[in-house]
């Protein structure tokens, strides 16, 4: 039946318990504050954010206009204080979004470190495979398509520090 669980390969649900369990001890690792910063990012980046700030400021010029009588006055046009209230949230949000980026930023590299470790691991598996494929395709006198020179050179494992080397010579880092 398609969909079902039976349908997938017992490594791939492994595979996705790793990844959930790696994701899970990255947030249980959090600092207090990291759980502070990130709760209020999160807030701050919603819809029902933007217009609690709408309603406040509409508000506060509306306590200010005279407009609700129970409150009196305390910022008369042109409403300094509403400026300098607004300015210091606008530096304190950015501090927010910013340490949450840097956070995410260091989860993005640890993963994207995790893929350039499997990346490399497979490209070593791959190349050992080519090559025990070309040394049966010779044992057994099989001249194919196969053994062509891109096999050959693909057989050779190339070492990291020999891509660095060329990618530097390319780019001219």
């Amino acid at each position: 039946m398609k969909g079902s669980p039976n349908s997938v390969p017992k490594f791939v649900h492994e595979n996705i318990d790793a990844v959930i369990e790696a994701e899970q001890e990255a947030e249980e690792a959090r600092s207090c504050g990291e759980v502070v910063y990130e709760f209020v990012a999160g807030v701050i980046g919603t819809l029902g954010f933007v217009i609690t700030e709408i309603i406040a400021v509409f508000f506060w010029i509306a306590i200010n206009e005279g407009l609700i009588t129970p409150i009196p006055p305390f910022d008369p046009y042109p409403y300094h204080l509403l400026g300098a209230v607004l300015a210091l949230e606008g530096v304190l949000i950015a501090a927010f979004v910013l340490m949450r980026q840097n956070r995410m930023s260091k989860l993005a590299d640890r993963r994207a470190h995790l893929d350039l470790q499997i990346n490399l691991m497979t490209e070593r598996e791959t190349t050992k495979i080519i090559g025990m494929l070309l040394e049966v395709s010779e044992r057994l006198d099989i001249q194919h398509k196969v053994l062509d020179d891109e096999s050959r050179q693909l057989s050779r494992l190339l070492t990291i520090e020999s891509l660095i080397e060329t990618m530097r010579g390319k780019f001219g880092d």
